[in-house]
C-alpha cells in the first residue's frame, strides 16, 4: 500500500468509526449525525434558506431536501414563507428541537473534546495545517470554511 492509498482508507476509517462513535451517543436523543449537523447549523445561522443550510453542510452535497424533510416530519424543523421573498422558504428549529438543544450541545461538546484530548495542542494545530489543503477546494471543505469563518 502506498501512502497516498493509505492516507486515505486512514481518512475514512477515522471517519466511519467516528461517525459510528457519535451515533451511539446520539442514540438517547433519537437523532442521526446528519440530523445533528442540520440542528447545530441552524442554532447558529437561523431563520435561512434551504440552499445556505446546503452551503454550511458537511453531511450532505448539494440540497439536503430530503433530509430536512424528515426533520420537518419529525417536529424538529419548521419552514416559514421569506417576508423578503416570496418564492424562498425560511427554516429554523422548532419549540421541540430547541427544548433538546441543551443536551445535544452538551453531547457535541464531550465528543469533540474527546476527539481533542487524543492529541496534544501541538498535534491538533499540525493535523489541521496538514489537512486542509485536502479539503480546501471541495464542496465539504467550503460549508466547513464557511462555517468557521462564520459566514
Amino acid at each position: 500500500m502506498n501512502q497516498g492509498e493509505e492516507l486515505r482508507y486512514l481518512a475514512l476509517a477515522i471517519q466511519r468509526e467516528g461517525n459510528r462513535q457519535l451515533t451511539e451517543a446520539l442514540r438517547g436523543l433519537k437523532l442521526t449525525p446528519a440530523q445533528t449537523e442540520v440542528f447545530l447549523v441552524l442554532q447558529q445561522y437561523q431563520p435561512m434558506t434551504l440552499i445556505e443550510l446546503g452551503d454550511r453542510l458537511v453531511c450532505e452535497t448539494g440540497s439536503p431536501s430530503r433530509l430536512i424533510k424528515s426533520m420537518v416530519e419529525a417536529g424538529w424543523v419548521e419552514k416559514s414563507t421569506d417576508p423578503n421573498d416570496g418564492r424562498a422558504i425560511r427554516l429554523q428549529l422548532s419549540p421541540q428541537a430547541n427544548a433538546i438543544l441543551p443536551e445535544l450541545n452538551q453531547v457535541n461538546d464531550l465528543f469533540n473534546e474527546h476527539v481533542a484530548a487524543s492529541f496534544s495542542d501541538d498535534t491538533l494545530d499540525l493535523l489541521l495545517k496538514y489537512l486542509w489543503p485536502l479539503a480546501a477546494d471541495t464542496p465539504s471543505g467550503q460549508a466547513l470554511m464557511r462555517r468557521k469563518n462564520n459566514l
